[in-house]
């Protein structure tokens, strides 16, 4: 077989491998963006470098992320720079002017966590679906500035690359397509654990996409519903390891054809996929048992005021007067705020600067008891500060009252 191709039953395999592995990097994402993220299916090509074209992603952000546990070898993610400025706003929650954006650290660091997690999620998988670890670097953004540079670094020798296209949507803020470089040896080895015997039929063309999906065998639902979930999980485990072993026979038989084989991994992938949501079901119902009900009834309260006139005289509101004025209130000043990132809290040390929300010579907010009841201007009285009072909160006072 040709070490700078494959064949195309290892590409179907690919596309089998990455739907499912990017499935769980939308989920990871949208827990941390708090929206909706889709993905779609995943499209397979073998590009060499004057094949390989991202004109529609410039200018366009790369992202490398190294394996360094289960596989062996680093591939490249490549995103719009737009769409890091909506992935940056989302998770900040603020908004940018898209002639503001810079990929300064912060923006570097944001993306690379997102990035991180949505990889993280993917090497989750992927080690479910191998039966290893695997386990990813922390990825490295950076700012693509020469197409022909990229070109030359990661297509080595004229090699081909397996170039993965996929869309992604980000709830009504984002929709935009994402791509994915990844060398053949690392292709190779991530769909060996399928095959014992290696796969014959290289193929010849340069873009070749993965097929559309097979339909999925539908479990009997009554059958599943008079099961308890362990023992499920406990078959679908079984399930999974006959499809398997047959695999390897049929590989050693030699005489199947590779829709067979591939129809047998794929209904491996489907047992595992089945495995994960018995057993995520199986949590949810231990985490959702109702409790116990307890009647609670409340306690008959005696009538304390029968016989008593319950209008105070005026002595007594004069003392209980007394009483409230005396009580003692902490009043501060505040002068402005500002929001800070944990990594920015860490950096702080003798000399830095904070700026704050408001400008020289602004108004301050006078606080009492932590509510802001009144605004007004810094003075200096002998050697102390103190504020002169410009303007009174009365919708604020009336709160307090």
């Amino acid at each position: 077989m040709d070490n700078k191709k494959l064949s195309s039953m290892e590409i179907d395999a690919i596309g089998e491998i990455l739907n499912i592995s990017l499935g769980a990097s939308a989920t990871a994402i949208s827990s941390m963006l708090d929206e909706r993220v889709d993905i779609t299916t995943p499209v397979v090509r073998l590009q060499n470098k004057d094949e390989f074209k991202f004109n529609h992603l410039e200018p366009a952000v790369g992202v490398e992320i190294v394996y360094i546990e289960g596989l062996t070898g680093s591939n490249v993610m490549l995103l719009k720079r737009n769409d890091v400025r909506v992935i940056v706003e989302k998770l900040l929650g603020t908004e940018i002017a898209e002639e503001d954006f810079e990929l300064d650290e912060m923006n570097i660091s944001a993306i690379c966590e997102v990035m991180n997690q949505m990889m993280g999620a993917s090497a989750t998988a992927l080690s479910e679906l191998l039966g290893r670890t695997v386990n990813i670097s922390t990825p490295e953004s950076f700012e693509i500035t020469s197409p022909d540079q990229f070109k030359d670094k990661y297509f080595l020798d004229d090699n081909v690359m397996a170039v993965i296209g996929f869309t992604i949507q980000i709830a009504d803020k984002l929709q935009s397509e994402f791509m994915n470089l990844m060398p053949i040896g690392l292709a190779r080895e991530l769909v060996s654990g399928f095959f014992a015997d290696g796969v014959p039929d290289v193929v010849e063309e340069s873009d070749i996409a993965s097929p559309a999906d097979l339909p999925a065998q539908e479990p009997d639902r009554e059958k599943s519903a008079d099961v308890p979930v362990q023992e499920q999980a406990q078959e679908s485990s079984a399930v999974s390891q006959n499809i398997a072993d047959e695999m390897n026979t049929e590989n050693q038989k030699g005489g199947e054809t590779s829709n067979d084989i591939l129809e047998l991994m794929r209904r491996q992938m489907e047992a595992q996929q089945l495995q994960m949501q018995q057993m995520q079901q199986m949590l949810q119902m231990q985490q959702s048992d109702s409790p116990k009900k307890i009647g609670v009834r409340p306690l008959p309260r005696p009538n304390l005021t029968e016989g008593i006139d319950t209008q105070p005289n005026a002595k007594e509101q004069e003392a209980n007067m007394e009483l409230i004025m005396g009580v003692p209130l902490d009043v501060s000043v505040e002068i402005g705020r500002t929001r800070k990132l944990v990594k920015d809290i860490l950096e702080l040390n003798k000399g830095s600067l904070v700026v704050l929300d408001k400008l020289a010579g602004e108004q301050v907010d006078l606080f009492v008891n932590g509510q802001c009841i009144a605004k007004g201007d810094v003075v200096v009285v002998d050697d102390n500060f103190g504020i002169r009072i410009t303007e009174i909160l009365n919708d604020e006072i009336a709160l307090l009252g």
